[in-house]
């Protein structure tokens, strides 16, 4: 039976304490049911779960269940259409259920929510709210049923936003909610704005051709373009902008108006009047750009009818805008959106973008003396044509702003004069290139917002006629190929200089052709501004006009990612697009291989490395380029080259190396680190002297936040700072990691190298043979397809196993499959030869030490037959035991060790990635003579011994002889026995030797490793079950490891074997190397 007011008055007042402890079955939400179903105010029925929802009205149903399986506390549906959440907490503890309902808003798809604990009612509508007491409800009940009467009717929504006056207008925190301090709200709402235009293009068809993620992505790109106009519109409105303010208050009492009559149609008149006024006061070009934007979303109501529904898309948008003020939006709330949102709407986790955090961008602008105190000097010296900045990949445009920032205060004040010098500067100055439409929009936006305060004052207005320089293109390196831009006296230097050792000695120019154009017509790419820029490239033996620097944080993607992903110029590279470019040039820069030392497999430089040649192409004599990149570019095996190039044929200005992460997901949480160790560089276009040094500067505190980061390099702070000369680059371009190191590691190097030889000594085919009479083959894997192993091998043919490494072996013990010997060309299972292969040799080899690419703590050695996919596993193969068993130990050594992680391995990575090429450049062998062969002789055997030990198997230890029974219970050890258990009865077997290490084994491996499923213990398992020493096989280990440290800094010892490993450690220990070789 339903209660009356006066009764739900007793029972609250009689409940309300135990309310407070109370929130389901007895408490608040039992409460919370009388009072919906009390004909004397909301008058609603509890429904039945069985109902379908399209049959629902004026009933509310309990623990609905919503589509991401929350249960919300009730659910009331006036009408199927009208469905509104309620969430109920205990009482006085109402605050707790705001983020619950907002989750339950975005799971219905709902802009209405009822957030209560039974004495205060908050009605939402999105997160604005009115809220009425208990007390209220109860004496004004004639009030708050003229509110819910509207509150539930459909225009209702939309009316609360715009009445200035009346029942609806109680709305009290309507344009209340500053952006900058409400990031989280405002990105919510763009977010379902974004999807709900996005979905109505996608149903209406306006993409047809296009695949889902096409089409998904590019509905998405043009709503947000259509919105962003919008917020540009409210933010003048927000910050007093000449008349703004007073003609949106007027759009407001209209749209008000409009909605109360009905007049629907109407309302989007005021729409289009927006883009206009920013066409006409602020930026010209836009309403060139916002035609195109606008002709999808026009279509939408071409055919509208005088329905509220027909216009609640451009509703929603109004709603948006007039819900947030603006003042003072930091600029670079574009950039969070764009790396918050909208990557997740359409992800594209390959593509290698990060958001640039302004702070970094301001930093590196500083470094290439791109400030305000510079910019001022050059425009005083009438030099202003010396400020041509590019980005090639700039995002949603962080550095353009911050480069039009330092441009405009370099100005100081603002007059028409000024106003209109600022944007003479900044179009014909500030460039950006990006594969995204999208991006580049908002990168245009950013820079208008900036300007705003020049383009209009009370004074004047002044808006910019000419586009702003950001451009849409399909590959910003494939983009130039027909252009003369590496045209500089510096690059005919390099030309000459190269002339002749491996690097095309032609420009990288292919007069006539022309890439492909964007697959879509673009408003981000004018083909007059396209034209302009790419003219300004050409020298013509006469100085360039542009560029003077070229800054940026260029995408980070895998050469084999950017083929997949069909990137134009790797298309080039490859020959399926034309014309066909070659690795060894591009831009002038020899991606292939270093002069006189060509690689004889096709390397895969990162993507970003054909950002800095592309850059260094783009600069004029003199200029300066500024990236930040991963540190990989110090050690990478592939970008020698680069190195080379920088070290050889330009003056590296400065290097600073981050053992922090500069690059944190700019979400709300701001928490999510990017794993990406980075590094700035600084060089200038012009040949390097032969004095030149290189200032490095190594920042050594990982803990620090951005801000503090900079500002302690900027003071010195926490750095490690040295010069070093560019030559000695040059000499070392194999590595760069020794830049970070210090005097002590640097000196421990020099004697690694003192006493040891390089790796060619088995690489190299001819000094193998000669010295070892056996080659040596650095080898990755094979072309074959792992999904397509064998689980069982086949009979009468060599099969090829497929090894799974283990870390807790020396050699391999573990497989995931088979893959028969087969070289026949015809046959599916084809064992097929990849680029860089040595023909089967390694395959042939008897002996073979493995190692993972991505790189955990060992090498393994093994003599069996084993084959796997790509370069996944590296390997060397021999068939001299001897040998193969001393290059073993070698690279195991605690030096080798040593070596790798400070090298190879860069800050804030996990793993460490070790190429052929890394063994072959970085590692050494110790320099054997007559006098310390022995040694050597002694490594060889203990280290066969160490191996040893990991075959033994029960067998070796337990006498099984006389046993004919074939699967037990269990099984234990007692006294110098090794008991089976079968059906209660025992059988006894004699344990021959080392009884201590089989009942180790017994109790650890046995139970694990050999029950079967019906517990049975199958005797041939029991006997094949491996018993390994390892506290001996460490033992021998250690001993083996400082036999090679002997070598390798030739510590003085005449007696050998492992009953004197503690005199020669002790030995050891007195070299001032051993304790720094030996720490990790």
């Amino acid at each position: 039976m339903e209660l009356t007011i006066i009764q739900l008055k007793s029972l609250w007042n009689k409940e309300k304490e135990n309310y407070q402890s109370q929130e389901v079955g007895s408490g608040v939400q039992k409460f919370i049911r009388e009072v919906l179903e009390c004909p004397e105010l909301f008058n609603l029925k509890e429904g039945k779960i069985s109902t379908p929802n399209e049959k629902r009205k004026d009933e509310f149903i309990c623990e609905y269940k919503t589509k991401s399986k929350r249960r919300v506390d009730a659910a009331i549906f006036i009408t199927p259409e009208i469905l509104i959440p309620v969430e109920v907490e205990q009482y006085t503890n109402i605050q707790a259920g705001i983020n619950q309902l907002f989750q339950y808003q975005i799971d219905l798809d709902r802009k209405y929510g009822i957030l209560t604990d039974g004495y205060t009612w908050r009605f939402f509508n999105n997160n604005i709210y009115r809220t009425f007491t208990l007390k209220e409800i109860f004496d004004e009940t004639k009030t708050f049923l003229e509110f819910w009467k509207e509150y539930i009717k459909p225009e209702h929504y939309y009316l609360s936003f715009f009445e200035t006056f009346g029942q609806l207008s109680l709305f009290k925190d309507v344009e209340k909610l500053n952006v900058e301090d409400n990031r989280q709200i405002f990105f919510e709402d763009i977010t379902k704005l974004i999807r709900s235009i996005k979905e109505k293009l996608n149903v209406e068809g306006y993409f047809n051709g296009l695949d889902k993620k096409a089409k998904e992505k590019k509905a998405t790109e043009i709503t947000y373009a259509y919105i962003i106009q919008f917020i540009l519109y409210k933010a003048l409105v927000d910050n007093a902008f000449k008349d703004f303010g007073k003609e949106y208050l007027d759009y407001v009492k209209k749209t008000h108006e409009h909605l109360k009559n009905k007049q629907y149609k109407s309302i989007l008149a005021i729409i289009d009047n927006i883009s206009a006024k920013i066409s006409e006061n602020i930026y010209r070009p836009f309403i060139e750009e916002q035609k195109y934007i606008s002709q999808k979303i026009q279509q939408l109501y071409r055919e509208v009818e005088n329905k509220l529904s027909d216009v609640s898309l451009w509703l929603d948008i109004f709603v948006f805008i007039k819900k947030y003020r603006f003042e003072n939006v930091r600029n670079e709330i574009f950039g969070f959106i764009y790396e918050n949102y909208l990557k997740e709407l359409f992800e594209d986790k390959q593509k290698g973008q990060y958001f640039t955090d302004p702070a970094v961008v301001n930093f590196m602008l500083q470094q290439i003396g791109y400030t305000e105190k510079e910019i001022k000097e050059k425009i005083n010296n009438n030099q202003s044509d010396k400020l041509s900045i590019i980005d090639p990949s700039c995002g949603s445009g962080t550095f353009l702003y911050s480069a039009v920032d330092n441009i405009i205060k370099s100005f100081g004040t603002n007059t028409k004069e000024t106003s209109e010098k600022i944007g003479e500067i900044v179009t014909k100055n500030v460039f950006g290139l990006d594969i995204g439409e999208l991006p580049l929009y908002l990168a245009e936006m950013n820079i208008l917002m900036r300007m705003l305060p020049c383009i209009m004052t009370e004074k004047y207005n002044n808006p910019v006629d000419k586009k702003i320089k950001v451009f849409l293109t399909n590959d910003s390196i494939a983009e130039f190929v027909s252009t003369h831009i590496d045209n500089t006296k510096v690059d005919e230097y390099v030309r000459v200089k190269s002339s002749g050792n491996g690097v095309a000695d032609a420009q990288m120019i292919f007069p006539g052709l022309s890439i492909q154009e964007p697959e879509f017509d673009s408003f981000m790419r004018v083909s007059s501004d396209i034209q302009e820029m790419k003219e300004s490239l050409k020298g013509n033996h006469i100085p360039r006009r542009r560029f003077d620097y070229v800054i940026g944080n260029p995408p980070y993607i895998g050469y084999n990612e950017c083929s997949k992903q069909g990137v134009l110029i790797f298309k080039m590279l490859q020959g399926k697009v034309k014309p066909k470019v070659n690795l060894n040039n591009i831009y002038g820069v020899n991606l292939h291989s270093i002069p006189g030392n060509p690689k004889k497999y096709r390397p895969n430089p990162n993507l970003y490395a054909f950002f800095i040649a592309v850059g260094l192409a783009l600069l004029k004599d003199n200029g300066k380029l500024c990236y930040i990149i991963p540190q990989t570019i110090l050690s990478t095996g592939d970008l020698d080259v680069l190195r080379y190039h920088l070290a050889k044929h330009v003056t590296i200005e400065k290097i600073i190396i981050f053992n922090s992460n500069l690059f944190i997901s700019r979400g709300l949480k701001q928490k999510k680190v990017i794993p990406t160790s980075s590094l700035i560089f600084v060089v200038i276009k012009k040949p390097p002297t032969d004095e030149h040094q290189v200032e490095v500067i190594d920042y050594k505190s990982g803990e620090d936040s951005t801000i503090d980061t900079l500002n302690n390099i900027l003071n010195g702070k926490k750095t490690d700072k040295k010069k070093i000369r560019q030559s000695e680059l040059l000499k070392n371009v194999v590595n760069w990691n020794f830049i970070k190191q210090d005097t002590k590691f640097l000196d421990l190097c020099e004697e690694y190298k003192k006493n040891s030889k390089d790796m060619a000594i088995y690489y190299d085919h001819e000094r193998a043979e000669h010295q070892f009479k056996s080659r040596f083959y650095f080898d990755g894997g094979y072309s074959i397809d792992e999904k397509k192993l064998l689980e069982n091998p086949i009979e009468k043919t060599l099969n090829y196993r497929c090894p799974k490494l283990n870390n807790n072996f020396w050699t391999v013990k573990q497989f995931i499959g088979y893959w028969p010997n087969i070289r026949d060309e015809k046959n599916k299972m084809f064992i097929q030869l990849r680029q860089g292969n040595q023909r089967y040799n390694f395959l042939d080899s008897t002996y073979k030490i493995i190692w993972s690419y991505n790189y955990t703590t060992r090498f393994f050695l093994t003599n069996l037959s084993v084959i796997w996919a790509r370069n996944k596993m590296l390997g060397i193969g021999t068939n001299s035991k001897s040998e193969i068993l001393y290059l073993f130990s070698v690279l195991n050594s605690p030096i080798t060790q040593k070596l790798l992680n400070k090298i190879i391995k860069i800050e804030q990575e996990k793993s460490i990635l070790v190429s052929l090429q890394t063994i072959r450049d970085q590692i050494r062998v110790p320099k054997i003579t007559k006098e310390n062969q022995f040694i050597k002789d002694e490594i060889i055997k203990r280290t066969k011994e160490m191996l040893s030990l990991e075959e033994k198997t029960l067998s070796d230890f337990v006498d099984f002889s006389g046993i004919m029974l074939q699967k037990f219970d269990d099984a234990e050890i007692d006294g110098s026995n090794l008991v089976l258990k079968h059906n209660g009865n025992k059988t006894k077997l004699k344990v021959k030797n080392d009884v201590k290490l089989v009942s180790e084994t017994i109790q650890k491996e046995l139970k694990e490793e050999l029950k079967l499923e019906n517990k049975k213990i199958n005797l041939a398992d029991l006997k094949n079950l491996p018993v390994i020493d390892f506290d001996k096989q460490k033992e021998l280990k250690d001993y083996i490891d400082d036999l090679a440290f002997v070598l390798y800094f030739n510590v003085p010892i005449n007696e050998i074997g492992p009953s004197k490993s503690n005199d020669i450690k002790n030995l050891c220990s007195k070299n001032k190397y051993y304790q720094l070789a030996n720490k990790l």
